[in-house]
């Protein structure tokens, strides 16, 4: 996530225990957790509060998206990777991410596309 991202987390964590936002604490969350995708976050800290009456601390949002990708929740480091590769490999070659998933298993598609 982007640091202002990061930031409207704190912010939002702010909104329910009472937490003290200011530049460290963005710089903090930012280091331990800001290799997460926004909405992730921002999921695995709903849900601790639904469940916690604790404060909610980077390893438990850390453990939370853990376990979503897991249990098939939320994409993995991998398929989030494959699914930008696969975006740019349609941008540059003129088609869209729906096209390519329809075809992705003819060659003679992929071969075409290819070649331009």
């Amino acid at each position: 996530m982007e640091k202002f991202e990061t930031a409207q987390l704190v912010l939002w964590m702010q909104g329910v225990d009472g937490r003290v936002m200011n530049e460290l604490s963005v710089e903090v969350w930012h280091d331990l957790v800001g290799h997460l995708d926004y909405e992730a976050a921002l999921g695995a800290v709903r849900e601790h509060y639904r469940e916690e009456h604790r404060k909610v601390m980077p390893s438990d949002v850390l453990e939370r998206v853990q376990a979503h990708r897991e249990l098939g929740v939320l994409p993995s480091a991998t398929d989030e990777l494959l699914a930008e590769q696969k975006a740019e490999w349609c941008e540059a070659h003129g088609v869209t991410v729906q096209e390519y998933d329809e075809n992705q298993h003819s060659y003679e598609w992929v071969l075409a596309v290819s070649r331009g």
